[in-house]
């Protein structure tokens, strides 16, 4: 099963409730998650980041990466 997860700020990502770090050098990238039953394969593009050993049985709930939230005060000033 493949997924797709943004980045965090602090260059680590969540999957199924286990929290991965790829680094800052990725933070806000959109990358792709390949789930297997023992491991999770993280890519971006064709380039294989890392290999992690799944140390959780939770099922993956969301599948695609939302749009990010609008700067807040973009949104205070849209309303005032």
């Amino acid at each position: 099963m493949r997924v797709e997860r943004r980045v965090s700020c602090r260059g680590s990502l969540v999957i199924a409730g286990q929290r991965i770090h790829v680094g800052n050098a990725h933070a806000g990238a959109t990358l792709t998650v390949e789930a297997a039953d023992t491991t999770f394969r993280i890519h971006d593009g064709d380039q294989l980041l890392t290999e992690v050993p799944r140390t959780t049985t939770k099922s993956i709930a969301r599948f695609k990466v939302r749009k990010p939230e609008p700067p807040r005060a973009a949104a205070r000033a849209a309303q005032g």
